[in-house]
């Protein structure tokens, strides 16, 4: 039978899905779940057959959907996850060197492109206005780290859990049989390695110290049923169709699916954003009538408290951690969550409807599947800025050009966006290097129209070191290159 890209809350149980699901990577619709990984970049030589193998012999190792699933049933039943998940995607460049025919590509122009040219032009407005961008998310490619500069033809992700010595030691060992393997093909470029943060409620954190990934779209009935029992979407719709993140592979059969990945490793200046917070907190305190800390103003960047309290929503008794089930119907103007708020730059939850009367199927269908993990040190209060540490930021998405360079380009990085004057991102908000960012506006009083509202420039404290396009093609496509 044919698949329907337009369904959601998928049983992963579905007979229907069962062979789509045995030929798609996994990771796509429901993140590994694991805690520590390596992302293997590598680089491929200038035998075509010698490649052909060699990504062969990878995709014995790769985790399909439906292994992923099985590995899900027994984490539940063991409380354990012992099984080793792998990932395999390539970049336009590895697909030039196997060496198939051009239609086997996928045709994304970013990613034919690559990240690292700055000269392809993008049509990133909200409806199309045919004047192309260069460069569109205002990368400088004089801050990439040097391992970064060069062509990357690939990336394994290789993903444990366990005891931090065990999974560290296995997955050292597993990248030098990598490294092995390549060896009179190609080599590895570069590993980063990357390890789960969590709080004192082990929720998932980042370095800032955020629960991360609390607004990822959900594809899959467990997901929902979870999302329900947690407040409910009466608010906001969580569910997803597949093909928000699911596109034919061209290399494949009728069952077989890929998706896009944008990677960008961004280092966080954790005790500059901590330091901002505190100046603007002062800022907001100075002939108020109350003192604002730091953790509030932290909140009004992000639009979320640490906990992942949606700073939006407010009851008589307080706080309302509704975590995802909430919208900014009741705060067109920005008064409680700032128009600038990191989540609401990125997932406007009807604004542009309100704004632009742009249907609320095109809002949505902007929005990424999120699957980063952090990387470096693990020190929440570090004495200096500018430490190694910071997000491996990987999005899985259908069009790299529709969803995340748009939410970059036209929303976090524009100052405009959603009108004249509300700023930049304060987290991601990248102006091109010879720009000087405008101060966004800050109220001193939460939801009240009366407030004084004062400005303060809140940006810089993320860094982008370098980055790539790809595309994780199905099991059928890597199971079957010619040999």
């Amino acid at each position: 039978m044919s698949v329907n890209l337009n369904q959601t809350n998928i049983d992963l149980d579905d007979p229907n899905f069962r062979s789509v699901f045995a030929n798609l990577q996994g990771n796509i619709l429901k993140g590994h779940g694991r805690d520590y990984a390596r992302h293997v970049f590598f680089c491929l030589g200038s035998d075509e057959v010698a490649n052909r193998q060699w990504i062969w012999q990878m995709s014995e190792k790769v985790t399909s959907m439906l292994e992923q699933g099985q590995q899900h049933q027994a984490f539940k039943l063991q409380g354990k996850h012992d099984h080793l998940f792998v990932n395999l995607m390539l970049s336009a460049s590895g697909y030039r060197k196997l060496g198939i025919l051009r239609e086997q590509w996928p045709d994304d122009p970013a990613f034919l492109a690559g990240m690292k040219d700055l000269d392809q032009r993008y049509d990133t407005s909200p409806r199309g206005d045919h004047k192309p961008t260069a460069n569109p998310l205002n990368d400088d490619l004089s801050q990439w780290e040097s391992d970064f500069s060069q062509d990357l033809d690939g990336m394994l992700i290789l993903a444990l859990s366990g005891p931090l010595a065990e999974a560290e030691k296995a997955l050292t060992d597993l990248v030098a049989e990598v490294a092995q393997s390549l060896d009179g093909i190609g080599h590895i470029a570069v590993v980063q390695h990357g390890h789960v943060m969590r709080n004192d409620k082990q929720q998932v954190i980042e370095h800032f110290g955020f629960v991360d990934g609390v607004s990822n779209p959900k594809f899959l009935f467990s997901e929902l049923t979870e999302e329900y029992r947690n407040g409910g979407y009466s608010n906001n719709d969580p569910s997803a169709p597949l093909n928000l993140v699911m596109v034919p592979d061209p290399g494949g059969d009728h069952a077989s699916f890929g998706t896009y990945v944008v990677y960008r490793k961004l280092q966080q200046n954790i005790k500059g954003f901590w330091q901002r917070a505190d100046m603007l907190a002062n800022t907001l305190s100075e002939n108020a009538d109350r003192k604002i800390s730091a953790e509030y103003a932290g909140a009004l960047c992000v639009g979320r408290f640490q906990d992942g309290t949606p700073i939006s929503e407010q009851s008589g008794d307080g706080w309302t951690n509704l975590f995802n089930n909430f919208n900014f119907d009741d705060d067109a103007e920005g008064l409680k969550c700032p128009l600038h708020a990191h989540v609401r730059k990125t997932n406007p939850r009807g604004d542009t409807v309100r704004q632009f009367n742009s249907p609320p199927t095109i809002e949505r269908s902007r929005r990424i599947v999120r699957r980063g993990i952090s990387f470096g040190e693990t020190e929440r209060h570090p004495a200096q800025e500018w430490t190694e540490a910071g997000l491996l930021f990987l999005s899985f998405q259908a069009s790299i050009v529709d969803q995340f360079i748009f939410m970059q380009h036209t929303w976090c990085n524009s100052e405009k966006f959603l009108h004249e004057d509300v700023g930049l991102d304060p987290l991601v908000g990248q102006l091109k290097a010879t720009e000087v960012p405008k101060p966004q506006s800050w109220s001193k009083g939460w939801g009240s129209p009366t407030a004084e509202q004062v400005s303060f420039s809140f940006s810089g404290v993320v860094r982008m070191k370098g980055g790539e396009y790809f595309f994780m093609p199905s099991l059928h496509f890597l199971k079957n290159l010619p040999v």
